[in-house]
């Protein structure tokens, strides 16, 4: 998938470029609270450099960049791009949250409002239902969380003036005014949000047995499914508490971003923030506004008007009658050269002004050099019989001439492999790059287990060390104020929803026996990975490792792979998100009991927005997703859906045994490769510094490699002009600008390409009208990028 923060920032901690200094609030009021600091070392260390004010560092210009210059503005930090790769050097913790976090705590403040269920209810059931349609399409937009906080600014403040609400009416026993929005409501509108606003991934095997198993379930088993995947692994985030979130050494890198972001919108106390600080929070503000406004307005253009946009292939409007311009300059069905996009959703899926240069280095390198050096190539020697696919990039299915394979052929009526009928069908083939993409998957997951160890075992040594004996910093001693979770409330969780996926998997037809389910949820609640992500912000993946454990473990049951894979893998995931959360709340001294109620909430509501948005779309463009009409804008093709489908029938129906075989072998050797890469970086940077072999992160290139298909190739030629322009012409001539407002522009455009495509699917889209535009050159009825030969 796509670089995003947390995954650029999972192999370097940046330093916290565009999202202000934590410590804002001014001395006063810092003196007449009850303050409880931590001993600063201070010592500088490598990692926490970045986050510490440039006392005396002058910039080009020959400018000094003073520490109160500005209020402590984003570009008083070292740029992540200027930065060394801060890893395997020790962490200082201690010192680096004490200079990030506010060491005091307001208990008046209020936090768990209705103002705060309204608002994170909404943006929940927004984020829910807008992710759950981009799920399906080809250039999906993100619903940004950076879009929920600041558009929570405005509203919260909205919602405390006594003109609109006057202080002391109550409904139901909640006071409608209880004062002044606080940083701590913001933060639970947030955490609701964020536990809901995604696309749940046990909706992928709801579409898979909908589309393509012709074998749906129903309403309230959906609905089950959905509820105990993602309640799981709150179940397990509750859990892991004492070892995760308690513990300073479990620092989170990634959460602390977020907790400056909060702290320099907000104040941490009663009082307000400078007239410096809320006169520039309104400076944003209104950029936000503004570049919100132009992109929702011109978004319908790609949406709806004039699609070609979104992929303007310059090889097929040269001639399009050519197998090789049209397999070369494709963005939906080929290698994307000279394919420009000028529709930020596919511009902005890889987080290009945002994102660390060194990150987006590894990720364009291993997109472009997989599809536009080694594609090319595989093409002009045939490797692999490479020319007879209809799509080089495809990841769909295909028997020994090439044509689609048809899978029922070899499937009894209750989904399982028939032996006879697969020896009698076999073999079954895919596209070279989707083969090779296995093997990079491979690579990617022993990868990033060698580069964390190479680069962070030290502060994972440490974290370890500390984590039983560290629990009398300030922050455990705040949170003693509040009453904490009874671990009973999370066993009740875990208990109840375990229940429920018994009762789930033996009434339908997921065909995983409950020993697999006990073990999905036992790999599940592998610590160690959490211990990774919370030291060294890396995230092991678990997707393949769990559909390779399913496929040898219960072959011939595309379905019971997946489930597997959601139990086992999307618990782990919804678990290190939720726990994230909850360091989160441990920072700023969120009550717990509140962050509980808040973040079950979000999951709940954002679980039952999935369903009734998976059913619409299903409903509505079901003959597109399915295949049975081509979408002639390229974008209602399914493929997230399609490869899902792929890999239940790689590794559950025919599984790894028979599928890894007959020259796919050699894709194991993705594993070797992994392992080798890192440590030859790692050993090349020893032995030459000045060649920065640090940078090159072999994880990142994988991802990046292995993008499409789920992306089309759309994806790459604009999005890295854009990358470059942003972060090296523009950040160095500008850093300033670019520090203030490069997370505010880029959260204007994900949030309005989000909510224009959302309104366009309720009011075009088959909710409530149908209409897919004026028919014209821009909006072809065939094809809209104009590479079907006469078009």
């Amino acid at each position: 998938m796509p670089v995003s923060p947390s995954e650029a920032e999972a192999y370097e901690l940046p330093p916290l470029r565009g999202l202000g200094q934590s410590m804002n609030s001014d001395d006063d009021t810092r003196a007449r609270q009850p303050t409880k600091a931590y001993e600063e070392d201070e010592a500088t260390t490598s990692e926490n450099v970045g986050l510490l004010p440039l006392s005396g560092v002058k910039d080009r210009e020959g400018q000094s960049l003073e520490d109160d210059d500005d209020l402590g503005e984003p570009e008083n930090y070292i740029r992540a791009v200027e930065d060394e790769e801060v890893v395997g050097k020790g962490s200082n913790v201690e010192a680096l949250i004490a200079r990030t976090v506010p060491s005091t705590d307001d208990p008046s403040l209020p936090t768990l409002t209705l103002r705060v269920l309204l608002l994170g209810s909404t943006f929940c059931i927004l984020g829910a239902s807008a992710s759950q349609v981009f799920y399906f399409k080809s250039n999906a937009p993100s619903f940004s969380s950076y879009f929920v906080i600041l558009a929570t600014y405005p509203l919260g403040h909205l919602l405390a003036n006594e003109r609109l609400i006057p202080r002391g009416k109550r409904v139901l026993g909640w006071e409608l005014n209880p004062g002044r929005f606080s940083i701590k409501e913001a933060i639970l509108v947030s955490v609701l949000s964020s536990s809901g606003a995604s696309a749940a991934y046990a909706a992928d095997i709801l579409a898979i047995m909908d589309l393509y198993y012709d074998t749906p379930l129903s309403a309230v088993p959906s609905i089950i499914l959905l509820l105990t995947t993602q309640c799981i692994g709150f179940g397990l985030a509750g859990m892991l508490q004492n070892l995760l979130v308690s513990p300073p050494a479990m620092y989170w890198p990634s959460t602390l971003v977020t907790v400056q972001l909060f702290t320099t919108l907000y104040s941490t106390s009663s009082s307000l923030l400078s007239a410096a600080a809320q006169a520039l929070t309104t400076k944003r503000l209104r950029v936000f506004m503004v570049m919100f406004l132009m992109t929702f307005i011109y978004q319908f253009l790609p949406f709806l008007l004039f699609p070609t946009l979104t992929s303007v292939s310059i090889l097929c409007l040269i001639n399009n009658e050519s197998w090789w311009m049209r397999t070369l300059g494709s963005g939906y069905s080929g290698l994307g050269m000279m394919d420009w996009s000028f529709d930020w959703s596919s511009i902005g899926s890889s987080g290009p002004l945002y994102t660390p240069y060194w990150a987006l280095g590894n990720y364009f390198g291993g997109l472009a050099g997989m599809i536009w050096v080694v594609m090319p190539l595989i093409l002009i020697v045939n490797f692999w019989d490479a020319r007879s696919f209809p799509s080089p990039v495809s990841a769909g299915l295909y028997n020994s001439t090439f044509a689609k394979f048809d899978v029922t052929s070899i499937l009894n009526p209750d989904l399982s492999l028939n032996d006879e009928a697969w020896e009698r069908e076999k073999p079954l083939l895919l596209t070279p790059y989707f083969a090779l993409s296995y093997g990079l998957s491979f690579a990617a997951l022993s990868s990033v287990l060698v580069h964390v160890w190479l680069w962070h075992r030290d502060e994972i040594k440490e974290a370890l060390s500390k984590r039983a004996t560290d629990l009398n910093d300030v922050h455990n001693k705040l949170m003693r104020s509040y009453l904490p979770v009874p671990s009973s409330w999370y066993l009740g969780l875990l208990a109840v929803n375990f229940g429920a996926a018994v009762i789930l998997v033996k009434t339908t037809p997921l065909q995983m026996p409950i020993w697999a389910l006990v073990l999905a949820m036992m790999i599940a609640t592998v610590s160690t990975v959490g211990i990774i992500a919370a030291v060294s912000n890396t995230t092991i993946g678990l997707n393949v490792l769990t559909e390779f454990v399913a496929g040898v473990l219960m072959p011939g049951k595309p379905i019971g792979n997946v489930t597997f894979k959601c139990f086992g893998y999307m618990a782990m995931s919804q678990a290190l998100a939720l726990t994230a959360d909850l360091k989160l709340g441990w920072y700023t001294s969120i009550p717990p009991r509140e962050m509980f109620a808040c973040q079950i909430t979000g999951t709940v509501l954002g679980a039952l927005a999935n369903y009734v948005t998976l059913e619409s779309v299903l409903d509505s463009k079901r003959l597109f997703l399915n295949g049975t009409i081509p979408d002639p804008t390229g974008q209602w093709t399914g493929r997230a859906p399609a490869i899902f489908y792929s890999a239940s029938i790689i590794w559950g129906a025919v599984a790894p045994a028979r599928f890894f075989s007959g020259g796919y072998e050699v894709l194991y050797l993705g594993f070797l490769l992994g392992a080798i890469v890192p440590i030859a970086c790692w050993y090349g940077h020893k032995r030459w510094p000045g060649y920065k072999l640090n940078k090159i992160v072999f994880p990142i290139i994988c991802s990046g490699a292995t993008v499409v298909p789920q992306y089309p190739t759309n994806i790459i030629l604009t999005s890295a002009i854009v990358a470059i322009l942003s972060n090296s012409y523009f950040a160095k001539r500008h850093p300033k600008t670019h520090g203030r407002y490069v997370y505010v522009i880029s959260s204007a455009l994900d949030a309005g390409t989000s909510i224009t495509a959302l309104a366009i699917y309720l009011l075009f889209g088959g909710v409530i009208w149908t209409w897919n535009g004026p028919e014209w050159w821009g909006n072809d009825s065939i094809d809209s990028e104009h590479c079907v030969p006469g078009t």
